[in-house]
């Protein structure tokens, strides 16, 4: 009995230091497939920007579903909880106008980025 409990202890033991030294690598997040660029959604219409800032914010939110983390969606959600769809849109617009630079870029990614820019303290990926 004691040799069973001391095996599980340290089998315990290992799995979670697997899962500290998991936690502390950074984490990367590489270009993701997309369907717009970022210079398509200033040649947008508003309605289709806004129609596309309301499917990409269902995404964000429900991004839970595919791995990232109730604390980062809920950041999320705090920061945009009092905005409607043209808000958010006309967020992404102006950050999309004054950064030229990446027009070539994700749409996704540059949303991202927009939002980041405007809610206090930024968007953070948590774990």
């Amino acid at each position: 009995m004691k040799t069973t409990i001391c095996v599980l202890l340290c089998v315990f033991a290992i799995a979670g230091q697997g899962q500290k030294a998991k936690k502390s690598q950074p984490r990367v997040l590489n270009e993701p497939p997309h369907y717009y660029k970022a210079e398509a959604f200033i040649e947008m219409d508003e309605g289709n920007r806004m129609l596309y800032t309301s499917g990409l914010m269902d995404g964000f939110f429900a991004s839970a579903f595919f791995g990232a983390s109730e604390k980062t969606v809920t950041n999320l959600q705090s920061c945009t909880e009092d905005m409607d769809s043209k808000q958010v849109s006309a967020i992404i617009t102006k950050y999309v106008k004054d950064h030229p630079e990446t027009w070539h870029l994700p749409l996704s990614i540059e949303a991202y980025n927009a939002l980041n820019t405007a809610c206090p303290g930024g968007l953070k990926i948590l774990n």
